[in-house]
């Protein structure tokens, strides 16, 4: 298991404990924990690309 899906793991299992799996970011989180594509892979319909796209 990559260091990334880990961390998205942690990430989802703590919006779980509090309650938030109806957020964006728990739908997100729980897809990249198991390996799933992004559902979101921009933050904004005018940004095409994510920041660490375009930051390298």
């Amino acid at each position: 298991m990559s260091t990334e899906i880990r961390n998205w793991d942690v990430v989802a299992k703590a919006l779980e404990a509090a309650g938030h799996t109806s957020s964006e970011m728990y739908i997100r989180a729980a897809a990249l924990a198991q390996g799933k594509l992004d559902p979101m892979p921009t933050s904004h319909p005018e940004a095409p690309y994510s920041i660490s796209a375009v930051a390298g």
